[in-house]
């Protein structure tokens, strides 16, 4: 019992201490002025940059080397399945199609 009493007097000084600091703002009845509605928005802006900067060191510290080292193994063993099947050759570097239009000169057959 001593409990709901304790919770109601909590509540009735909630309500009206709020109803206090509304009836005291200005016009939006949140801010007394203009320079504390500037200060939120300049530190909002700070934390907005500081949580991008955050996500950029992620980025270039994580994510790049993670997708390039997955990339290199995919590159490499594709490298290696085309060197088994068509050898080190002309089609190894420009396919079979440019291949075939390719020319050696005649100073690279001697």
């Amino acid at each position: 019992m001593a409990s709901l009493a304790t919770d109601a007097s909590r509540q009735r000084a909630h309500s009206s201490a709020a109803s206090i600091s509304i009836s005291s703002g200005s016009s939006d009845g949140y801010f007394d002025s203009d320079d504390e509605l500037d200060y939120i928005r300049k530190q909002q802006q700070k934390e907005w940059e500081e949580g991008m900067e955050q996500l950029q060191v992620l980025v270039s510290a994580v994510l790049i080397p993670v997708l390039g080292k997955w990339f290199g193994r995919r590159w490499s063993g594709w490298l290696y399945d085309r060197y088994l099947r068509v050898g080190l050759g002309k089609t190894f570097f420009f396919g079979e199609y440019l291949a075939a239009f390719i020319k050696v000169p005649a100073s690279k057959l001697s």
